[in-house]
């Protein structure tokens, strides 16, 4: 497919920057590597990856209020905490 893009003069090559990491999930083994990759970086970091909410509040699509509506409604599990502590980490000016 690259190759197609290639010779059509459509393909664009951008280089990633320090901590990003390209995960490839095209076979069963590489999906479990990338699922045990971002396992090992969120447990280690204290972070979630792609969390939808988090991305929505940091770019103000969403308010505080909103936040906090949705992080109860998520629960008391861990994502629902994750979200309450997003939210005061931001308005303790951490974010």
């Amino acid at each position: 497919m690259n190759r197609a893009y290639l010779e059509q003069g459509e393909l664009t090559v951008q280089p990633m920057g320090r901590g990003i990491a390209w995960l490839d999930t095209g076979t069963y083994d590489s999906l479990l590597s990338s699922s045990l990759f971002v396992q090992t970086l969120e447990e280690r970091q204290g972070l979630k990856v792609a969390c939808i909410e988090e991305i929505a509040f940091a770019r103000h699509y969403i308010d505080a209020a909103q936040m906090q509506k949705l992080a109860e409604q998520a629960g008391k599990c861990e994502y629902g905490q994750y979200l309450l502590r997003v939210l005061k980490d931001a308005e303790m000016g951490r974010q």
